[in-house]
């Protein structure tokens, strides 16, 4: 995604706001891969994502009349994918409740030369250990948000964002090092 100035993706919400097809495109291609990188770490299941984040891009084009301040669009958009996750995590375990003999069928995605599946799986176990609340906030910092940008998704004070993004930090690395000794 091409980083955009704060004034330059204020004036494209505007014009997404105010219907201009154009604009709702660019919004949607400068966002989508950040969504579907967002969606992967809170959901963590390549099956979904797209469907997730195709969900979220639609939310967001039909919701955009209802912000009412377009210079917090990201953390509104970071508050509906958060939202949407929680949603479909909710939805999944009650499929896996009334179906729980159903095969669960994974993609196999080329991984890179150096890539060793080993820690990958012990990270993705570790991830998965943790609350949807830590894996959103480390998400975020994953993505390169600042604390303020972090404060207003969640919507969560300064100090409580710093807290929470230190113990969901250390949460990880307690699961993540409790692997080697299991």
């Amino acid at each position: 995604m091409q980083e955009r100035s704060k004034g330059e993706t204020v004036a494209l919400v505007a014009a997404a706001r105010a219907g201009d097809e154009n604009a709702q495109r660019r919004l949607i291609h400068a966002y989508q891969e950040r969504i579907a990188t967002f969606v992967y770490t809170l959901i963590g299941s390549t099956a979904d994502i797209d469907d997730v984040t195709q969900q979220v891009l639609l939310r967001m084009l039909g919701s955009l009349p209802q912000l009412r301040d377009d210079t917090r669009f990201e953390a509104w958009l970071f508050r509906l994918t958060r939202n949407a996750c929680i949603s479909h995590l909710r939805r999944a375990r009650w499929r896996r409740f009334f179906s729980p003999l159903e095969e669960n069928h994974t993609e196999t995605v080329a991984a890179p030369p150096d890539y060793d599946p080993t820690l990958a799986d012990a990270l993705r176990h570790a991830l998965q250990q943790l609350s949807e609340t830590d894996r959103a906030i480390l998400a975020l910092a994953a993505d390169g948000r600042s604390h303020a940008e972090m404060q207003q998704s969640l919507g969560k004070s300064l100090a409580a964002i710093k807290v929470m993004l230190h113990r969901a930090r250390e949460r990880l690395k307690n699961h993540y090092h409790s692997l080697d000794h299991d």
